[in-house]
């Protein structure tokens, strides 16, 4: 299992996002504080990943923690 901290800030506020990988390789679950708040997936589309996510609270940074955890690796 895959552990990434992503780190930056909200509404003023610096927060730390625990993300686990999920055990069959289809994703990632995201933390705050301990709290799940979402799961982000890779879509390859035309050789290119776009990454999703169907939680709300996780949509307008999925993009920026899929690039950044494409980076880490």
């Amino acid at each position: 299992m895959e552990q990434y901290t992503y780190e930056d800030e909200y509404r003023g506020q610096k927060r730390k996002l625990l993300i686990l990988s999920v055990a069959d390789g289809s994703g990632y679950r995201v933390f705050l504080q301990e709290k799940f708040i979402g799961l982000i997936s890779p879509v390859i589309n035309n050789e290119a990943v776009i990454w999703q996510t169907d939680y709300n609270i996780l949509k307008p940074i999925v993009k920026k923690i899929g690039e950044w955890i494409e980076n880490s690796n």
